[in-house]
C-alpha cells in the first residue's frame, strides 16, 4: 500500500501527544505529511460566549495554539526526515479538508479520536486514521 501524501488535520494543543505516531507513520510509508489547522468562527463564537471574553481576543489566542502546534510538527518530522508543508485556514472544517484532499491528492487524513472530530470518520472523501 503506498500513502504518498497524508494530511493531520488538528484541533486544539491537545493533539500534540499524537504527533510522534503521525512522524512514524509517515517516515514508513515515506508520505509526505501535510498538516491543517481550521480557525472555525462557530468555535470561536462558542468559546468566546462560554468565557465571556472578546471572540477577537479567543481567535488571537486559538491561532497562536494552531501555529504553535504546526511548528511543532514541522520540527519533529524534519528531524526525522519527513517532508512537510503547513496550512492554517479558515472556514469549515470538513468543507477545507475537502478542498485539501482535492487540491493537494491527499491519500488519507489523520485526526485525534475525539467528540469534536467524529463527524470527520464520516464526512472525509478519503480514508481517516484515528489516533
Amino acid at each position: 500500500m503506498k500513502i504518498k501524501r497524508l494530511l493531520l488535520y488538528l484541533y486544539d494543543p491537545g493533539d500534540k501527544g499524537i504527533f510522534d505516531q503521525v512522524v512514524k507513520l509517515c517516515h514508513t510509508f515515506e508520505s509526505q505529511l501535510f498538516v491543517l489547522f481550521v480557525l472555525e468562527e462557530t468555535r470561536i463564537g462558542q468559546v468566546a460566549r462560554m468565557t465571556r471574553e472578546k471572540s477577537e481576543t479567543i481567535r488571537q489566542r486559538i491561532e497562536e495554539d494552531g501555529w504553535e502546534m504546526l511548528y511543532l510538527v514541522e520540527d519533529e518530522a524534519v528531524e526525522s526526515g519527513v517532508r512537510t508543508s503547513l496550512h492554517m485556514e479558515e472556514g469549515s472544517v470538513p468543507g477545507v479538508i475537502k478542498k485539501y484532499v482535492e487540491d493537494y491528492g491527499i491519500d488519507a487524513l489523520i485526526i485525534k479520536r475525539r467528540d469534536e472530530t467524529k463527524k470527520l470518520f464520516i464526512s472525509s472523501p478519503v480514508p481517516v486514521i484515528g489516533l
